[in-house]
């Protein structure tokens, strides 16, 4: 088994604690979310891992969020600017293309600090920010643009 290799019984235990159910598949997406270098997308139509995720970064004051909300915007560049995890739910097979610049990692150092340009404007970039999307469509079909971010 490939997971034995790349995690241990005590970090699934801990995921386990949190609210990721113990299949194969799940441990699977929690490798993925813990270990990639990319921001995750969670193919999760029953909630599970947007209850394990809620329950993980509680701590790191997640920001729950849906890319129709009308503070979607405001929610991403405070999430970008204090290094807080964000979680957009519900994404279908298109995301905005405000969120572009951000799944490139089209970061830009301004003097001792780094900023990202969502749009019109330059938000400030903290290094500890992570983002996490969920949907909720069982077999979704995203396009090769936006499986390469």
């Amino acid at each position: 088994q490939v997971t034995s290799f790349l995690v241990d019984d005590a970090e699934v235990g801990e995921w386990t604690l949190q609210g990721l159910p113990t299949d194969e598949l799940s441990i699977q997406n929690g490798i993925m979310v813990t270990r990639a270098s990319r921001y995750p997308v969670l193919v999760d139509p029953q909630g599970q891992g947007r209850i394990w995720i809620m329950n993980r970064e509680e701590a790191n004051q997640l920001k729950v969020t849906q890319l129709n909300d009308r503070m979607f915007r405001n929610h991403l560049e405070d999430c970008l600017s204090f290094g807080k995890p964000l979680l957009i739910e519900n994404i279908e097979e298109e995301l905005d293309p405000l969120l572009d610049p951000v799944l490139e990692r089209r970061v830009i150092k301004k003097g001792k600090t780094y900023v990202v340009q969502l749009a019109d404007k330059e938000v400030d970039f903290t290094e500890t920010f992570r983002l996490f999307c969920t949907t909720r469509l069982p077999n979704p079909h995203f396009t090769p643009e936006l499986s390469a971010k």
